[in-house]
């Protein structure tokens, strides 16, 4: 037998699926099975599977099949563990502000061991840290953590309602000509590129940006940008400057200018609901206007 017993972490998650969650290897029939013959009992008690846990709710769990192991956390090495506390810029007991280092995925995969987020899951001894945004690897800067599923689940939402203002700036290529434009259009991954629409019938998601010239320098041809994202789609600002032939310098799959890093950086952070606001100095690989 096995017992759980519900943190506030899992206050609302359905039976089924908290069951689910630590017996990856039973089937999903099976799991029903379980709790229909009542050998998943909650306080004593049968449930139906539908029934939603309440903090404090204990669990037995008469199954001879051993439940899924914690997710083990990355040894970190003195490097990892200096890029960890640098990163750090806001936390409280449920929020964490990281600066992302330009050149580290966020996750791992694809033929990366780690990424941002198992570096923090390890500095904070949290499996269950997770980032509720994400940037480019090739993108510097700001994302948002949570420490628990409840506020994943909170700034998720404030996302979806656009209730995080996210800032970025960037170094494009050529000489922008308006002081202020918005930029609106529809995006859809096909392949390894983003592709830019003026409809969304395809299914391409709608994209909208703010953008406002910072300054120009003429004797490089160049201009830095403050961008606000309104939405939030892959590739982005990326796609929409490089598609009005200002690509972003050092974004070579979009654009032709290359560089030793991309310069392109989330800058600010506000969340108004939690009276947040978070904001870094650019990068030092960013060139001097």
């Amino acid at each position: 037998m096995a017992q759980y017993t519900i943190s506030a972490d899992d206050h609302g998650v359905r039976l089924d699926r908290f069951i689910r969650k630590k017996y990856r290897n039973v089937a999903l029939t099976g799991i029903f099975r379980l709790i229909r013959k009542g050998r998943v009992r909650v306080n004593g008690g049968r449930k139906k599977p539908a029934y939603r846990l309440l903090e404090h709710d204990i669990i037995d769990v008469y199954i001879n099949v051993p439940p899924r192991q914690p997710k083990s956390l990355l040894v970190l090495s003195a490097i990892q563990k200096k890029l960890a506390v640098a990163a750090l810029v806001y936390t409280d007991e449920n929020i964490a502000i990281c600066n992302k280092p330009q050149g580290m995925p966020m996750h791992a995969g694809s033929g990366y061991a780690w990424g941002f987020v198992e570096i923090m899951q390890a500095y904070t001894g949290n499996s269950g840290f997770t980032f509720v945004n994400r940037i480019d690897k090739a993108t510097s800067g700001l994302v948002l953590g949570a420490k628990n599923r409840k506020t994943a689940q909170r700034l998720s939402e404030l996302i979806r309602k656009r209730r995080v203002d996210k800032y970025y700036q960037a170094v494009v290529q050529g000489l922008v000509d308006e002081e202020c434009f918005t930029l609106s259009s529809f995006l859809k991954k096909e392949e390894t590129r983003v592709v830019e629409y003026s409809h969304g019938d395809n299914g391409a998601r709608e994209a909208i940006s703010e953008f406002r010239v910072v300054k120009r320098d003429a004797a490089r041809q160049r201009t830095l940008l403050a961008a606000r994202l309104i939405t939030g789609r892959t590739h982005q600002l990326r796609v929409q400057l490089a598609n009005r032939n200002h690509p972003i310098i050092g974004d070579t799959r979009y654009g032709e200018v290359r560089a030793k890093h991309m310069l392109l950086c989330s800058q600010r952070l506000i969340i108004a609901e939690l009276d947040l606001d978070v904001e870094i100095p650019l990068p030092d690989f960013f060139p001097v206007f």
